[in-house]
């Protein structure tokens, strides 16, 4: 297993789209769409796990800034908890293929990502009933800052941080 930066040129690009679609069942026309846009956003970073040839685990995020969709709707939500935003990273993307569950990937992707950002906070969102995420995400320091957040679906979601 090793880890490898996140590249749009690189070969492994089209692979992490296919485990992203395959993991929530999405278009990845849209998703390549969104990736792409993501990836122009502030100090963007990101990292693929790979076994072999193929894209086993993939995390990406960047910088929260005014004007930036999530970062709206999350400062909205936060209005009693503003400081979370203030010099913020939003970790937005985690995926580890079942298969390759349960051998540490994704601690050591987030631990990767985090290891030299320069904001003072990160924050994340997951389902509510999202159970071994947010169990996963507290073992790694995150704490639930607000529930009830609805990120225009009519799925209920809760926002993590952690200081960094």
């Amino acid at each position: 297993m090793i880890i490898v930066p996140y590249r749009l040129e690189g070969r492994y690009f089209k692979r992490m789209i296919r485990l992203y679609c395959r993991l929530f069942e999405v278009d990845p026309i849209g998703m390549e769409d969104q990736f792409k846009r993501h990836s122009t956003y502030p100090l963007f970073e990101g990292y693929l796990a790979l076994a072999g040839e193929e894209v086993v685990g993939y995390i990406y995020g960047y910088s929260s800034r005014k004007g930036q969709y999530y970062h709206e709707l999350l400062a909205r939500h936060l209005n009693s908890e503003r400081e979370w935003m203030v010099n913020c990273m939003e970790l937005v993307e985690l995926g580890v293929d079942p298969s390759y569950r349960g051998r540490g990937i994704a601690k050591h992707l987030v631990g990767r990502l985090l290891q030299n950002r320069t904001e003072e906070t990160v924050l994340l969102t997951t389902r509510k009933n999202n159970h071994p995420a947010i169990a996963f995400y507290q073992s790694l320091g995150f704490t639930t800052i607000r529930e009830g957040f609805y990120p225009n679906v009519p799925h209920e979601y809760i926002i993590m941080g952690k200081r960094l």
